[in-house]
């Protein structure tokens, strides 16, 4: 029986010392081992960025002819002429800004305003200055009867306008 008890005690820590069996077969068992990959490649190595040289510019970098004469304001004359138009006293107002409704009405940014005036006999000269983008004006006279105003889109081709 001693032989018995160390040959367990043997063969016992054979089997602990060696993993516990098992191993040969692949049905059964439910500890799996992956199969091996390759290692993934190295990344490649990212190119440093190459430094961006910003150069200040100042006045003196600048190259102006001699003959260079920017006005960016224009000086405009409108000569008004409502006779036919209105009766009795009239003011007129120049807007450079204008919007056209859908029924084709125009109304004024009121904030554009660059003229105004009274008419004497339905006549008035405004002189104005206003920049060099605008395409047209328009001129608004008001009556003091109630009516609505007389409206007129002025072309700004020409430095010289009339009603």
């Amino acid at each position: 029986m001693k032989a018995l008890t160390v040959t367990s005690i043997i063969s016992l820590g054979l089997l602990v010392g060696c993993g516990g069996g098992g191993g040969g077969s692949d049905s059964g068992g439910s500890v799996s081992t992956p199969p091996a990959t390759a290692p993934d490649p190295a990344p490649a190595p990212v190119p440093a960025p190459t430094p961006v040289v910003v150069t200040e510019r100042t006045m003196e970098d600048l190259s102006i002819p001699d003959d260079f004469d920017y006005q960016p304001i224009e000086a405009y004359s409108l000569i008004v002429d409502a006779t036919n138009d209105v009766n009795g006293r009239a003011f007129v107002s120049i807007y450079t800004e204008f919007v056209e409704k859908s029924s084709g009405e125009l109304e004024p940014n009121y904030e554009s305003k660059v003229a105004s005036q009274a008419l004497r006999n339905g006549k008035a000269e405004l002189n104005f200055n206003a920049a060099e983008h605008v395409g047209a004006f328009l001129v608004e006279i008001w009556t003091y009867d109630g009516n609505d105003p007389v409206k007129k889109l002025v072309n700004a081709s020409s430095e010289n306008l009339t009603w």
